[in-house]
């Protein structure tokens, strides 16, 4: 069987995925955009960077002419493809399956439209969620055009529980979905946590993670203003792991909120761990709205818990309420100051949430996903 799969770029949580299906299958990635120092940091990272893992090694791949004049993956327009080239490929290659990581941007529309049209079977794994509102007019509109496209699509991969109802809302059949389960390259992961020393629980420095872009999405100074009402803020310390516009309107509230915090910069993946996660104690997820929130399976893998906001994706999935963290309203700086005190005094009693933790990240292992995109393909096969 020869698949195809296309992506916008090369991702570190996609490309171990890649990789272990090059073991079975007779696969090749069709990336259509390369990504470049100044994209990480226009997308808001903050700073120019690239990341210092292989990205490209142990799969077959190649790139695609972009056609869009202002290329960027975070744009609908940024990324177009020439319609003659998507056909040549195709005929060369002869897929007998197409993976497509969901319907933006414009290029993987252009794919699925193709795939329809030529009677090429597909499957998409896109992590959508329907736990952000809209106006009344725009859900209309985008109940039209959603359904219109998923109607197109063979079979779909779910990455969680929110992402599985957001496909079952837009009309997909139960028998069209399988589990790809979001996940990151588990076994990097272990092995860096397995090479540090434990942090021991000091109830005198307790340390919060943050760790992603300093952007309004992301709400890091929410967690700032959680702190300040703590009653436990003398002892609390925020580490904020990344870099973003916001970083002195952060710095300025926690001197006005007399918090304390501290900057560890932006940590690629080979350093997140030893530099990062090492010195924190449970992590905080405040964002607004976030499909996924793939930093949270990072850190269980090493057992250590998290509190996420109520619209981020993977709440109804990672946490279990005191077992592996806590879920907050979002946007509520009182309610989440309050799972906070909560969180602290669950540590202090000694219990096992960090064993909790790590028992309930092995569902959401790179293995496991694995065995979702298998039977998504055998799906696929017998049909």
């Amino acid at each position: 069987m020869k698949i195809l799969i296309f992506a916008t770029h090369p991702i570190q949580y996609q490309v171990p995925i890649y990789r272990e299906l090059s073991k079975n299958y007779d696969l090749k990635v069709i990336y259509l955009l390369e990504q470049t120092k100044k994209g990480h940091a226009d997308a808001g990272f903050g700073v120019e960077f690239e990341w210092d893992i292989p990205l490209t090694d142990g799969y077959q791949h190649q790139y695609l002419k972009n056609k869009a004049e202002t290329a960027s993956s975070s744009s609908y327009k940024g990324v177009i493809l020439d319609g003659e080239e998507l056909k040549d490929l195709t005929q060369m290659e002869k897929p007998d399956l197409v993976f497509i990581n969901g319907w933006f941007p414009k290029a993987l529309k252009q794919i699925i439209n193709y795939c329809y049209k030529n009677n090429i079977k597909t499957i998409c794994r896109g992590d959508s969620t329907l736990l952000m509102t809209s106006h009344p007019l725009k859900r209309i509109i985008k109940e039209i055009y959603i359904r219109s496209i998923v109607r197109k699509i063979t079979a779909f991969l779910y990455v969680g529980e929110e992402n599985k109802k957001y496909y079952l809302h837009y009309g997909v059949k139960e028998n069209q979905l399988y589990p790809g389960l979001h996940c990151i390259n588990t076994p990097f992961f272990e092995k860096k946590f397995n090479e540090i020393k434990k942090r021991e629980w000091n109830q005198e420095h307790i340390n919060i993670g943050f760790a992603g872009k300093f952007i309004d999405i992301k709400r890091p100074l929410l967690i700032v203003s959680a702190i300040a009402n703590s009653k436990y803020q003398k002892q609390l310390t925020l580490q904020l792991i990344g870099d973003g516009p916001l970083k002195v309107e952060i710095e300025n509230a926690a001197k006005k909120l007399n918090v304390n915090i501290n900057f560890l910069g932006f940590l690629n993946q080979s350093e997140i761990v030893e530099k990062g996660y090492q010195h924190i104690d449970f992590l905080v997820l405040s964002s607004r709205s976030e499909t996924w929130g793939l930093v949270i399976n990072e850190v269980m893998t090493g057992g250590i818990p998290a509190i996420v906001s109520d619209t981020v994706g993977c709440n109804t999935d990672l946490i279990e309420e005191e077992k592996t963290g806590f879920v907050f309203r979002s946007g509520d700086a009182t309610d989440l100051s309050q799972k906070i005190d909560k969180m602290v005094e669950i540590l202090s009693s000694k219990n096992d949430m960090n064993k909790n933790v790590l028992n309930h990240i092995k569902k959401y292992s790179l293995e496991e996903t694995i065995k979702g995109y298998k039977k998504a393909i055998e799906y696929i096969c017998f049909k």
